[in-house]
């Protein structure tokens, strides 16, 4: 079993696991050559490597449930659900809500949009409330601090994914309760 494959929690799938390495790999060979988005390193020409089988294209069918890459951020994003919050934390040991997002979004989609929740607002293209769609990440102003103070990952379903107090963890919450709503000031789409 590699180092990989530890890391991974025990829930994940093998197409998400393959999803998830294969963007990391791409994400790594980006930076190393100096392409800065995912989208200019898929269209560079890497080849396949000894360790991924040669399978004819129109054998790699994903199903419906996870086309997109904001499913794929969702998938991705409720492996942790329960786990610990922790003030700073920004990986799998505990999280605080904009290490959550950050670790989510870079480990899906290789993209790294910093670990403040006033920093990560604004960096994706704006998405109004009633066009939301899993994987858009939602901001919160005036929660634990002014401005914006606080982010997760919209599920669907008026739900989002969040690492929000020391007492709950990463969980899920109602987007439209009394007090998220009434906190509520955007949304970014990244993918």
């Amino acid at each position: 079993m590699s180092s990989y494959d530890k890391a991974m929690p025990d829930t994940a799938s093998s197409l998400v696991s393959r999803r998830l390495f294969t963007k990391r790999a791409i994400g790594t060979i980006a930076a190393t050559a100096g392409i800065f988005s995912i989208a200019q390193a898929s269209a560079t020409e890497l080849g396949p490597t000894h360790d991924e089988p040669q399978i004819p294209q129109q054998e790699r069918v994903v199903s419906d449930e996870t086309t997109s890459d904001g499913q794929f951020i969702v998938d991705f994003a409720m492996q942790y659900l329960g786990y610990p919050y922790v003030y700073g934390g920004n990986g799998p040991g505990g999280f605080d809500c904009s290490g959550f997002t950050q670790y989510v979004l870079l480990n899906t989609l290789g993209i790294n949009i910093g670990h403040a929740s006033g920093g990560q607002y604004g960096t994706g293209a704006w998405v109004d409330a009633g066009d939301l769609l899993p994987g858009d990440e939602v901001f919160f102003a005036n929660t634990y601090g002014s401005g914006v103070s606080h982010t997760g990952i919209y599920i669907g379903d008026g739900q989002f994914i969040h690492a929000e107090n020391e007492g709950t963890g990463v969980c899920i919450s109602w987007l439209w309760n009394d007090y998220y709503s009434s906190h509520y000031c955007g949304a970014n789409r990244h993918w």
